[in-house]
Formats: structure tokens, C-alpha cells, sequence
């Protein structure tokens, strides 16, 4: 069986953009920073997983979009200023002839993982 490639772009916890995405949903600061940890400790669970290959990085800039791509998917929904990412709908983009949607976030998402702090290196399970 083939490992299905993730890659998962979380909010670095240490960069003032967590704060000012704390204060726009009126959360602590200290509690929304330290709400990101366990989902980091749950994805390296993911580490020598023989179908899945998981990559996790932090990137530093005020979220506007949650893209989460397997292989060539990318699962998108978006954050709004006084609302939580998870009462956001979540919508499934593949390339489509002639389309331009999924190219243009597969380009977001690219460019924001080639600027990201790396948390881990890709392992595949032997």
C-alpha cells in the first residue's frame, strides 16, 4: 500500500500574530498559544506511520486560510476575524482543466511552506 503524503501548516505559538489571532476570538493569549502544542504532540504521532508520511511546519503570519494538502488535495477553509477556524466550512479543491482555484491556493500553500519553520523531516516508514 501506498503512504498518502500530508503536509500541515499550524500557527507558530511564538510569533505576535498568535496573539493578535488570540485577541480577534477572545481568547487568552497564553491559553490560545498553548492550545497549539497538543496538536503538534498528536501529528508527530504520525512519525514511522507505514501509510501515512506526515510533515509538520509553523508559519508566522495572521491567518487567513487553514489549508491542509494530502498528495495533490488540498482541504481549505478560512478564518474570519471574530470567529473560530473550526466553525468554518471545510471545502475539497483538486485540479480541474483550465481551473484556477486550486492552483492558486496550491501556490499560497507552497510559498508558505517553503517560509515555515520545519518541525520534523519527512521519514517514510520502513
Amino acid at each position: 500500500m501506498l503512504q498518502v503524503r500530508v503536509r500541515m501548516l499550524l500557527l507558530d505559538p511564538d510569533v505576535p500574530a498568535a496573539a493578535i489571532r488570540a485577541a480577534e476570538i477572545g481568547e487568552n493569549t497564553e491559553r490560545f498559544a498553548a492550545g497549539i502544542g497538543p496538536a503538534i504532540a498528536r501529528l508527530a504521532e504520525f512519525d514511522g506511520h507505514p501509510y501515512v508520511s506526515m510533515r509538520t511546519a509553523l508559519y508566522d503570519r495572521l491567518p487567513t486560510w487553514r489549508m491542509i494538502g494530502f498528495d495533490g488535495v488540498l482541504y481549505v477553509s478560512t478564518f474570519g476575524t471574530a470567529a473560530e477556524g473550526h466553525r468554518s466550512g471545510m471545502y475539497k479543491l483538486t485540479a480541474a482543466t483550465g481551473g484556477v482555484l486550486h492552483a492558486g491556493f496550491r501556490r499560497q500553500f507552497e510559498e508558505m511552506w517553503r517560509q515555515a519553520r520545519h518541525l520534523w523531516k519527512e521519514r517514510t516508514a520502513t
